[in-house]
């Protein structure tokens, strides 16, 4: 199978010489509309294709041309995008850059030749639908009938929230560890110190380095689906071979997948066939594809079981009949004993985002080059137990591509001129941005290729997390060592600290969108517009228009305590924050309210100015003057805030906080006017939810108060 658009434009050619008399228009017709589910034993609104999610399996043969009519029954526009699939740019379906978005109301028809065969799917490219339920599965067959199986089955996963997704966005942009109490993996220090020295060691070079807390996902689902339920079941007889196209089409979560009946063989990925590959678990990254062929070893129902990688939950597809048969238990990560491989940003709590002082980070799952193997994957030869020969031992945990080969050669054209060009993934847990060479989609130029080239991506992965890249339009060659034989993918996942090389030959036109495919990733900056010289027409103008990562937020936190209510309100985006902090005294008590205008001028400095408003108690004069300050994030996560008054005035204030159990935070605070006049207070509070919780304050100049906190 050869590379990107050659292989589409010389398929369409061949198949108009040789199979035209076997051709066929397949044609579809689906409502986009709002459906009610239940995951939870919660009734919620989702969004469906044709009724359901996942959305209709949509099949067609190599040589048919594909026609889908989709009639946007909801209020809001919509879009399809076809994964994985080569087509004309114009069919692509990314709302403004190749496709017209599907308005509320309206219809739009996609038609395209089909030039290959293999497991694919479809999905929303509007916004967060995805997330809510715009996704769906899609076959194309070979002519030539591929043996070894009995029986075909597609698995689509996915991840389920019942929040409304825009809301789960605010909530990270806010504070990027908010899922960490529902999720059970709050790291708090009685729980460090319970793992021992090493992690407290641990903890405490993190902390210095302003790395937080290690973890893995940063989404708090209720439930994981396969085929759009928890658990599916499959009928097979025993010894019949299974074939399960499998689809990872979750917007934030990676699987761990492992079948009770033994290990499973890899005979494609991404939709090319593979050299055939025993494992027994396999980590498959979001968005991508995988057929594998599953043995039912006798009697039984086997469980095929996709374990979040975060271990927070799963989705189980029990194939056979008779007593379930479980699949053995992926082990939880234990991010206690990560050790800190690079650095990685922290976040300050701004006044306009609010939550908690103690910064947060992602554990790394498994640095490395795409060539080199997880440690514990073991590959060794053994005797096949008949004939003498050796095989392969299954891969015990297949974590990365390096023994991932194609059954065709994916050489690029010889003699081609080559352009490499190198992009780090970027992120900062400030206020939730992700991004490409620290730039986010909107202040990005396009990528620029030249046709008949090869292009080499050399892709860098500075951050603590892992990250699912997607090339629309185009299969790329992973170069994992395998040489000739080099895999073709369209997805392929980045490790955390780690490097990937991919190349493909640049043989399309005009447009096409690389991205993140962590759906909320993707939202908050991480991608780029891959443009043609001479047929591309992306500009600054419709970049900006199809980005989304200077969408504005707001946050508000109100505490109200026996002898005073406290509390900041505000709005914030990449860059921008406009907030107002206030403090009011029941009764004849002091009070002060303070405006301003924030800049977040990198990861931990920020700068400000505003103006300050206080009254000593009813009837005193109030006291008005404009600031100017510079916040800056210290090690050990101390908060400091330099401020200089218009009538000469100058205040300097320090704080941090110490998350001490699960709910249980300790803060403190510290100010001094540098006149010999200081303030100080010291906080105990203990969280309900994120959104409430109840606070013990001790202060210099309020003494004790109690009351309650609430963040909105």
């Amino acid at each position: 199978m050869k590379s990107t658009g050659l292989l589409f434009w010389t398929a369409v050619a061949t198949l108009c010489l040789a199979g035209a008399a076997r051709a066929e228009l397949v044609e579809y017709e689906f409502d986009i509309d709002y459906a009610t589910v239940n995951y939870t034993g919660r009734d919620v609104t989702a969004m469906a294709i044709g009724g359901t999610v996942p959305a209709p399996l949509i099949e067609a043969s190599v040589g048919d041309t594909l026609r889908v009519t989709f009639r946007n029954r909801m209020d809001v526009p919509s879009s399809v995008h076809w994964h994985g699939i080569l087509l004309p740019a114009d069919q692509d379906g990314v709302p403004y850059l190749n496709s017209p978005p599907i308005e509320a109301g309206g219809s739009l028809t996609y038609e395209f030749p089909v030039v290959q065969s293999g497991t694919y799917w479809y999905h929303s490219h509007t916004g967060l639908q995805e997330q809510r339920g715009v996704y769906g599965p899609i076959v194309f067959r070979s002519r030539e009938k591929r043996g070894a199986a009995d029986a075909e089955r597609v698995v689509v996963l996915s991840d389920w929230t019942d929040e409304d997704p825009k809301t789960v966005l605010s909530n990270l942009k806010k504070d990027d560890d908010y899922y960490s109490l529902k999720k059970g993996t709050v790291q708090s220090w009685d729980k460090v110190l319970r793992h021992g020295r090493a992690a407290v060691a641990n903890r405490l070079r993190g902390s210095w380095s302003r790395m937080g807390p290690m973890d893995i996902s940063d989404v708090g689902y209720d439930a994981f689906l396969a085929n759009g339920k928890t658990r599916s079941d499959v009928p097979a007889a025993p010894g019949e071979t299974v074939l399960v196209r499998l689809i990872n089409s979750a917007a934030s979560t990676y699987f761990n997948v492992e079948f009770a009946g033994g290990p499973m063989t890899i005979v494609a990925a991404d939709g090319p066939e593979t050299e055939p590959l025993e494992v027994k678990r396999l980590r498959v990254a979001i968005a991508e594809t995988y057929d594998l062929l599953l043995k039912v070893p006798g009697e039984g129902s086997w469980e095929l079981r996709a374990t979040s990688e975060d271990g927070t939950g799963h989705a189980s597809v029990f194939i056979g009949s008779g007593k379930d048969v479980p699949a053995p238990d992926v082990p939880k990560p234990n991010p206690y004993l990560h050790r800190h491989g690079g650095m990685e940003h922290g976040k300050m709590r701004g006044t306009a985002r609010g939550g908690g002082r103690e910064g947060h980070g992602h554990a790394m799952h498994e640095s490395g080059h795409a060539g080199h193997a997880g440690h514990d994957m073991k590959h060794g030869m053994a005797d096949d137990g008949s004939s003498g020969k050796k095989r392969r031992k299954p891969v015990e945990y297949m974590k990365d591509y390096s023994l991932l080969a194609s059954r065709e050669d994916t050489s690029l054209p010889a003699g081609a001129p080559t352009r490499e060009i190198t992009l780090d993934l970027t992120g900062s847990m400030l206020n939730y941005v992700w991004s490409f060479d620290d730039k986010v989609l909107s202040r990005s130029d396009r990528i620029l290729v030249r046709k008949g080239e090869n292009v080499r991506f050399v892709l860098r992965n500075m951050t603590m997390m892992h990250h699912p890249l997607h090339l629309h339009g185009h299969f790329f060659r992973v170069l994992n060592g395998q040489g000739s034989r080099s895999p073709l993918k369209h997805t392929v996942d980045v490790p955390a600290m780690g490097t990937v090389s991919i190349e493909f030959a640049a043989d399309a036109e005009k447009d096409w969108f690389f991205h993140c495919h962590n759906l909320y990733h993707m939202m908050a900056g991480m991608s780029r517009v891959v443009s043609y010289e001479k047929s591309g027409r992306a500009d600054r103008e419709l970049i900006r228009r199809i980005s989304h990562d200077e969408a504005w937020y707001r946050s508000a936190e109100v505490s109200a305590m026996n002898r005073f209510t406290e509390g900041s309100l505000g709005v914030f985006n990449i860059r921008n924050a406009f907030a107002a902090e206030y403090e009011y005294g029941w009764g004849d008590e002091p009070w002060e309210v303070e405006p301003r205008y924030e800049r977040f001028l990198s990861t931990f400095l920020g700068a400000y100015a505003g103006a300050k408003l206080e009254s000593e108690g009813e009837g005193e004069r109030t006291e008005k003057r404009a600031m100017a300050g510079i916040k800056y994030l210290l090690p050990m996560f101390v908060e400091s805030d330099i401020r200089v008054y218009s009538d000469g005035g100058a205040e300097l204030e320090a704080g941090a906080g110490v998350r001490l159990t699960s709910r249980g935070e300790f803060e403190w605070e510290w100010e001094t006017d540098f006149e010999g006049g200081y303030e100080y207070e010291f906080s105990l509070s203990w969280e309900f939810s994120k959104k409430a919780q109840v606070v013990g304050v001790y202060g210099s100049d309020r003494g004790w108060n109690a009351g309650i906190r609430v963040r909105l």
